[in-house]
């Protein structure tokens, strides 16, 4: 076990195995058993998600297997090799995936929203990896931030009330999504992963800090500046759906 394994856990942290651990319970994310494959980025939430993971195994009385798979996106300065020698610290076997999901996104043959394109390839990539390894599970590091901008994303732009799921079963069961980092927002995560000092490699993508995640991201975090009960009253509310107070629910009766 690596040293970043063997570390005392800040006081902050408590909070952090909490929300994570609440997740699990809540949605069902892990069970005995499980061959999960960790999609690691190698930003501030793939790789707290892996140390979390990872640490979570010497305090719990089920047993499950990790695996780790990056995929380069093909711009060549991902600057990855700090975390691949970690993770091979931490004795979780490990694959980088080379790609030209990057360039090909943002080439002028791509008619869509280049995240949109690169996202899907990434997953398609992620699949096959996950079938390889024989994982029944892959872990992404998406937060409560993420399901909260991509729910009012898809309200503004996609006109439909969805988002992220905690838990998403693909191809029949046979792979299942789970995001265990659900409860737990941007901020918290981001001290947290500095308190422990783990590596991190930076995001070469041109369109990271542009598009309508972006957009949306600068809206809601004026209103959390305002009011701090806003996150939470979101989460609260995306589980408890009003649907007699509907339109469309209300349609349906009619009918």
């Amino acid at each position: 076990m690596s040293n970043h394994s063997r570390a005392k856990i800040p006081f902050a942290g408590k909070k952090v195995r909490r929300l994570l651990g609440r997740a699990v319970q809540r949605y069902g994310l892990i069970d005995g058993d499980d061959r999960i494959l960790v999609a690691l980025s190698g930003g501030v939430d793939s790789t707290l998600l892996l140390w979390l993971l990872h640490n979570r195994l010497s305090r719990i009385p089920i047993a499950y297997k990790l695996f780790a798979a990056h995929v380069d996106l093909g711009f060549g300065d991902d600057e990855y090799s700090s975390v691949q020698e970690w993770v091979e610290s931490l004795t979780v076997p490990h694959r980088t995936i080379d790609s030209d999901f990057g360039p090909r996104a943002h080439s002028a043959e791509n008619r869509e929203n280049p995240c949109f394109l690169c996202s899907r390839l990434r997953r398609t990539a992620l699949f096959r990896e996950a079938r390889r390894r024989n994982c029944n599970k892959i872990a992404f590091g998406h937060n409560l931030d993420d399901l909260i901008e991509t729910f009012f994303i898809n309200i503004f732009y996609g006109s439909q009330l969805s988002t992220m799921l905690p838990r998403q079963p693909f191809f029949g069961g046979d792979i299942t999504v789970i995001r265990p980092l659900s409860l737990l927002d941007s901020a918290t995560i981001r001290r947290f992963h500095q308190s422990l000092g783990l590596p991190l490699s930076v995001n070469p993508c041109p369109s990271k800090n542009t598009g309508k995640r972006q957009e949306i991201r600068d809206i809601l975090q004026g209103l959390y500046r305002k009011n701090r009960k806003i996150r939470g009253n979101i989460l609260s509310a995306m589980h408890n759906v009003n649907l007699e107070y509907l339109p469309s629910y209300q349609n349906n009766l009619k009918k």
